[in-house]
């Protein structure tokens, strides 16, 4: 039986402390720019009153912000096209030993870019939309508890749109990487007509593959839309609260908001690493440990 995900697993098991390490940072930088709508509060409160901390808040929070993410992008750089080089040398080696078929190889080394990639954008994505969400409804509670109501109206919905937006997503998916395993061949010796209707399913296929995600996401910013419009009438109707903390409340709606804005990318990028796996188990399965 094979072990499901092990490219997954493997490029973890091999590499753990330096993704690790930079998941880390993604956090750190995630946590600065979720505090900014908050330093920018008080450095209103702070020039309006000529009171308080705002000054100082503003600049840790900014220089915090902007340094974490200038640091992270450089080992970005630097482990994940190690990272991308190692595994895609192995599943060359284990490919020519096992004499599969050299369009197959060539397409399987191009979905490696898309495992990696994986591990690179999706994953700190997903991390930087959680933190958002939490952060943000931590962060509304404490300036105004009926906005944190509001704004958790926008979860169950969103969770049920995805759940069917995914089976739709990894259908299409897995018919566009199909096409992909057969390109060298059909490049090769394919005739002119054939050639014509490989690119046309793919471009078919590619479309609705986007039109899917576009769909899920306007359903979504639907009740994102719903979300900031009432989350602005209760910041206008609620007493006692100076500029700063409507400028910051209103900032971290938005932060909130941004969080469910990538759950249509993160679908779609979970569905694309479950077909990218199952075609990588030939390469990375239990069996094939020593060539790991």
């Amino acid at each position: 039986m094979q072990n499901k995900y092990s490219v997954i697993k493997s490029i973890w098991r091999e590499n753990k402390w330096a993704i690790g390490f930079i998941y880390l940072l993604n956090i750190v930088e995630e946590t600065f720019y979720l505090l900014i709508p908050s330093s920018v509060g008080l450095l209103i409160d702070t020039f309006i009153y000529d009171k308080g901390f705002g000054i100082w808040a503003f600049v840790i929070t900014y220089i915090g912000w902007q340094g974490t993410a200038t640091y992270r992008k450089i080992k970005d750089t630097i482990t994940f096209t190690s990272l991308f080089n190692q595994f895609s040398l192995k599943v060359i080696e284990n490919h020519k030993e096992k004499q599969i078929e050299t369009t197959k190889t060539n397409a399987r080394v191009e979905l490696m870019k898309q495992v990696v990639a994986f591990f690179e954008t999706d994953l700190p994505f997903m991390m930087n939309s959680l933190v958002s969400i939490v952060g943000s409804c931590v962060l509304l509670y404490f300036y105004n508890a009926k906005l944190l109501m509001i704004s958790v109206f926008i979860i169950l919905p969103s969770l049920i749109i995805n759940y069917f937006y995914s089976k739709k997503i990894l259908l299409a998916t897995r018919q566009v990487n199909d096409q992909y395993e057969k390109q060298i061949d059909v490049i090769e010796n394919g005739t002119k007509e054939e050639l014509r209707d490989y690119f046309a399913t793919i471009r078919k296929l590619n479309i609705r593959k986007s039109t899917l995600e576009a769909l899920n996401f306007g359903l979504l910013e639907i009740f994102v839309f719903i979300v900031i419009i009432s989350s602005i009438y209760i910041i206008c109707k609620t007493d006692k609260m100076n500029y700063g903390s409507i400028v910051a409340s209103y900032g971290i709606i938005l932060r909130f908001a941004y969080g469910f804005d990538f759950m249509p990318h993160i679908t779609t990028k979970l569905a694309t690493l479950k077909d990218i796996t199952n075609r990588m188990e030939e390469s990375f399965s239990e069996n094939d440990s020593k060539v790991i």
